[in-house]
C-alpha cells in the first residue's frame, strides 16, 4: 500500500511542476514536463517488477494505440477551446480520446 502513496506523490509532483511551468508562461516547457517518460519509466519497472517483461511488453504495444486518440484529443483542446471554453474544449477532447480508444481496442 506504502507503494501507492509513492506513486500518487510523484504523479501529483509532476502535475504541480506543469501547472506552475505552464501557468508561468511556458508552454512548451510545461508540455515537455507533462509528456516526459518519465511516468512510462516508472510504469515499465513497476509493471517488470510485479510481473515480468510479458506484462511490459502487452502494455507497451497497448500505450502505442492510445497515441493517435490522445492527439485528437489535444488537437480538440487546440482548435475548440478559443470558440468554446476550456470545460467544453475539454469534454469533446476527452470524449474523442474514450471512444477512439474504446474503438481501436473493438477492432483490435
Amino acid at each position: 500500500m506504502l507503494e501507492y502513496v509513492g506513486y500518487f506523490i510523484i504523479g501529483g509532483g509532476i502535475v504541480s511542476l506543469t501547472t506552475y511551468v505552464g501557468a508561468k508562461g511556458h508552454g512548451f516547457l510545461a508540455a515537455f514536463v507533462s509528456q516526459f517518460p518519465s511516468l512510462t519509466v516508472l510504469t515499465f519497472l513497476l509493471i517488470y517488477r510485479a510481473g515480468g517483461k510479458a506484462p511490459v511488453i502487452d502494455y507497451a504495444k497497448s500505450f502505442v494505440y492510445t497515441i493517435p486518440p490522445w492527439i485528437l484529443y489535444v488537437l480538440a483542446v487546440v482548435f475548440l477551446c478559443d470558440h468554446l471554453g476550456i470545460w467544453w474544449s475539454l469534454a469533446i477532447g476527452v470524449g474523442l480520446y474514450v471512444g477512439t480508444c474504446m474503438w481501436l481496442m473493438h477492432i483490435k
